[in-house]
């Protein structure tokens, strides 16, 4: 199941850009910006998408959500994220804003 990786927030929380790690046989992630999510860009093999992720300061997600890529599963699982520090953010399953 697609799981959320990474997070660049914006503004409006449902504004940010995602970037999804994707099961499959070699793992890939895809970058996505809300709140329509329907541009994305990748699939990209993991050594490439994680210079992009720290190029780009993207917060590493702890607890990442597993979602459908879809908009309302990504907007649902963003809402529920938290600052966690400077590095990273937080997945808080049931809070939401």
């Amino acid at each position: 199941m697609p799981h959320i990786v990474a997070v660049l927030f914006e503004n409006k929380i449902e504004e940010s850009y995602v970037a999804i790690g994707l099961d499959s046989t070699e793992p890939e992630i895809i970058f996505s910006k809300g709140p329509s999510f329907i541009k994305t860009m990748g699939p990209f093999p993991v050594p490439y998408a994680e210079a992009t992720i720290q190029h780009w300061k993207y917060l590493r997600v702890i607890n990442p959500p597993e979602v459908s890529l879809n908009p309302a599963s990504l907007r649902a699982a963003l809402v529920r994220m938290r600052t966690y520090d400077e590095h990273c953010a937080e997945y808080v399953a049931g809070d939401s804003r």
